[in-house]
């Protein structure tokens, strides 16, 4: 896949998580993937939205390590 997919991809799938509190925290990855044409970042996006909502509640509450290259873009809480 070239990378205008991967983004496209990664944009809807961050739209459909579903709820509200992830919503929030993640909404600065969809400027990320706006704005950002470097892979490794765009690679870190998606492993982290290959997840479980349970861990990715864990990094938004700070349980969990949040992906350091994706720290600039995530809302804090």
């Amino acid at each position: 896949m070239d990378l205008e997919t991967d983004v496209r991809r990664l944009r809807h799938r961050l739209k459909r998580l579903g709820m509200l509190e992830l919503d929030v925290w993640l909404s600065g990855l969809d400027v990320a993937l706006c704005e950002q044409r470097d892979e490794e970042v765009i690679g870190a996006i998606n492993q982290l939205l290959m997840r479980e909502s349970p861990d990715l509640l864990a990094m938004m509450e700070g349980r969990l390590a949040t992906p350091a290259i994706l720290r600039p873009w995530l809302k804090r809480t």
